[in-house]
């Protein structure tokens, strides 16, 4: 209905903008031919997101810092913020199909950034986590496409192993996995954010979309 149409605006646009910002670090990290060492102004915000350093860790990159991956930089807060109003876009068009998991999902960066404050510990999987608890929801609905849903599904279990196994071992393999997740995670942002978008343009003029 029209009264969610703010709230699609709303989340479709942190989702683009969370999009961009993950293209933004993979354009840097091709930028610097993969040298950890070279920093680029405030491009080098990136190079600690704590996705970019799992691949990095994995990559077997010299000079990077696992401790980077204990604590969270102004732009992890953004993205996790970004990520937690995207969000409540999705928990409008979902709430009919899995309002519970979708609540879920929508507290789950929220819970990461305040694991962080209270532990001192990165809430990083908060994203990954409720990517695909959202993604699970979405195979359930005819809102977003089969393509998106498991987009989402695969982006976000890639993702996950890498991060689990991080601590454990560090392999050429994973890395290549993480890498291809994070890339389709950027795009699964840009489709949620097209989506939505949608949704908020056929609230505004009363039509009805069902088309992913």
């Amino acid at each position: 209905g029209s009264r969610w149409k703010g709230l699609y605006k709303v989340g479709g646009a942190a989702a683009l903008i969370t999009g961009v910002l993950f293209l933004i670090a993979i354009i840097d990290l091709i930028s610097t031919g993969f040298q950890p060492g070279i920093i680029n102004g405030w491009l080098s915000l990136f190079q600690n997101n704590w996705l970019v350093v799992i691949f990095k860790l994995h990559a077997g990159f010299n000079g990077v810092q696992p401790d980077l991956l204990y604590v969270l930089n102004l732009l992890d807060i953004v993205i996790m913020a970004l990520v937690g109003t995207m969000y409540l876009g999705l928990y409008a068009a979902l709430r009919r199909t899995g309002k519970v998991w979708s609540i879920i999902a929508l507290a789950q960066p929220f819970l990461g950034i305040v694991i962080f404050i209270a532990t001192n510990t990165a809430g990083r999987c908060g994203v990954m986590g409720a990517s695909l608890v959202i993604s699970f929801v979405m195979l359930r609905s005819s809102i977003f496409g089969k393509e998106t849903a498991y987009m989402g599904i695969l982006a976000s279990a890639l993702l996950l192993v890498g991060d689990f196994s991080v601590g454990i071992t560090h392999s050429n393999i994973i890395a290549i996995l993480t890498g291809i997740g994070y890339m389709l995670l950027t795009t699964w942002f840009f489709l949620v954010g097209r989506r939505l978008f949608r949704l908020g343009l056929s609230a505004s003029t009363g039509t009805s979309d069902n088309t992913a």
